[in-house]
């Protein structure tokens, strides 16, 4: 009853190039479902951010009793399932129906963590909404893999090329506060 943004890294680009070498097309349908299905249930409609998990039952401890969703917009887990986005891409074929849904997904996705990327440093926190609480702090891996999405995303073509330059900004920040 459960489906968590981190899963669909794990799992779809590897269905998805399994579908392309071994001639399996409706794999492709079941790549692109979970991806839509995931930002369906997941997804803020004031943000756009993505909560971590979503429990269908509602009976999981951490789930919202009336959206199923996890209590957090935790950087690490948004940061998979974006790179699962274009790493999803590279396999799924160019006239696959869902290959709109799934750019769609991503600009989405691009716009409303550029709207959370830390203005001083240029990377993201590890709940990526919350910059100021304490306890909080800035997250490398997030950083990192918002940084590879947004530049590959933008190098492909399915992002605007100031999502890539926003990803630069996160590179070059995550050089100056992660790297010694």
């Amino acid at each position: 009853s459960q489906m968590w943004l981190d899963g669909l890294y794990m799992g779809a680009p590897f269905l998805a190039r399994y579908a392309r070498v071994f001639g399996e097309p409706a794999a492709f349908d079941d790549v692109v479902k979970q991806f839509v299905l995931m930002e369906r249930h997941a997804r803020d409609g004031k943000t756009g951010l993505l909560y971590h998990g979503w429990d269908e039952s509602r009976k999981q401890r951490w789930a919202d009793p009336e959206t199923g969703r996890s209590p957090a917009f935790w950087g690490r887990a948004m940061g998979w399932y974006a790179m699962g986005l274009v790493e999803t891409l590279d396999e799924l074929p160019g006239d696959h129906p869902g290959r709109p849904e799934l750019v769609a997904i991503l600009r989405r996705l691009a716009e409303a963590v550029v709207r959370v990327q830390d203005p001083k440093s240029g990377v993201w926190h590890q709940v990526v909404d919350q910059g100021g609480r304490e306890g909080n702090y800035l997250e490398a891996s997030v950083s990192a893999m918002f940084s590879f999405a947004l530049m590959k995303g933008a190098r492909l073509g399915y992002l605007e090329a100031r999502y890539g330059e926003a990803g630069r900004r996160a590179y070059d920040g995550f050089l100056k506060e992660f790297v010694v």
